[in-house]
């Protein structure tokens, strides 16, 4: 009986996790470029066994973390200039406030106070060099397929274009990248600016925004599913402390 209930309570215990990873997808399923958690492997239990003795003890048995989706969400038209998206796979270059790098797939972005190229959270662009990209006032943007920035400066002729940046891309071909814990996209070993260099090998499409990779749907049947194991392992233990109780009283019953 105690394995049993062990076995249940543990499977409750991954359940919750799953449950919450469910829930923080489903929090971030309208966040431009969002990629979904996931959990890797499967979770499972783990038995103390010693010689002579029956196994007793349960413990689970954790999955890989910072595991995540990497399939491409809906490309969707938006006809913003400073919006961009990543055709396949590849990601951005940004920095947070912090000067901490990471991976990206947000293309909302749009000229800061201070001049610099930031996305939807205040995170900077990067350009080939790794410096946050600055961009002067403009009357128009314009944004090549390998991330080469031009602009139309204010006050310029119709059609000038002026070469002011280009925009650090990286295709991860190695497929070493991982969620860290702040929930950023690193490498699993980190960042070294000064040895990092970009490939460049993605494509970009100006005026195009690249929602999340969440797919609502399956999460909601997902978590009704994880509902209904919940309650099941529930019975279980319920039933576990049944049969044990019933065991200690057969066990109290006088003899003769």
């Amino acid at each position: 009986m105690d394995k049993m209930i062990h076995t249940a309570l543990h499977t409750m215990h991954a359940t919750l996790i799953q449950q919450n990873v469910g829930a923080q997808n489903m929090a971030n399923s309208n966040v431009p470029g969002f990629r979904s958690d996931q959990i890797g492997g499967s979770f499972g239990s783990l038995y103390l066994s010693a010689e002579n003795q029956l196994q007793s003890r349960a413990f689970v048995r954790e999955s890989e973390a910072g595991l995540f989706s990497d399939e491409q969400g809906q490309i969707k038209f938006t006809g913003e200039q400073t919006d961009l998206a990543i055709k396949g796979k590849g990601y951005f270059m940004v920095e947070n406030m912090a000067g901490k790098m990471s991976f990206s797939r947000r293309g909302d972005f749009v000229r800061g106070m201070e001049g610099y190229l930031l996305n939807g959270v205040g995170q900077k662009m990067l350009d080939t060099s790794l410096v946050p990209i600055e961009v002067p006032p403009f009357k128009k943007i314009f944004v090549s397929e390998s991330g080469q920035i031009y602009i139309q400066p204010v006050g310029a002729e119709p059609n000038t274009r002026v070469l002011i940046n280009q925009i650090a891309l990286n295709s991860d071909s190695e497929g070493n990248i991982i969620k860290d814990i702040d929930g950023e996209l690193r490498p699993k070993d980190g960042f070294n600016r000064e040895t990092f260099n970009p490939d460049q090998n993605a494509l970009l499409q100006q005026g195009y925004l690249e929602e999340s990779n969440v797919n609502v749907f399956e999460e909601l049947v997902q978590n009704t599913e994880l509902m209904k194991r919940f309650q099941l392992n529930t019975k279980l233990i319920s039933i576990a402390k049944d049969l044990d109780e019933s065991s200690a009283s057969l066990l109290r019953m006088p003899n003769g």
